[in-house]
């Protein structure tokens, strides 16, 4: 679940977006880093890929790529 693909056709991250927002509202000037914020939200995408695919459900995944998208930053 690459996020450059998705980059490519235009489609809309959620991962991004909420790192996106996150950051805005906490006044960060990473929230305007594409690429941070583009690396961040691939990392989190493969991980949640990667849990669900093991068999955990959607939340545990959720809760696990939430985890990478938000390493070191809040």
């Amino acid at each position: 679940m690459s996020n450059s693909s998705n980059q490519e056709r235009g489609d809309i991250s959620y991962f991004a977006l909420y790192l996106r927002k996150y950051l805005y509202d906490q006044g960060d000037d990473r929230a305007l880093d594409e690429e941070f914020i583009n690396a961040r939200a691939d990392s989190a995408a493969e991980e949640w890929e990667r849990v669900h695919l093991g068999g955990d459900t959607v939340d545990q995944a959720q809760e696990m790529a939430m985890a990478v998208l938000m390493d070191g930053i809040a």
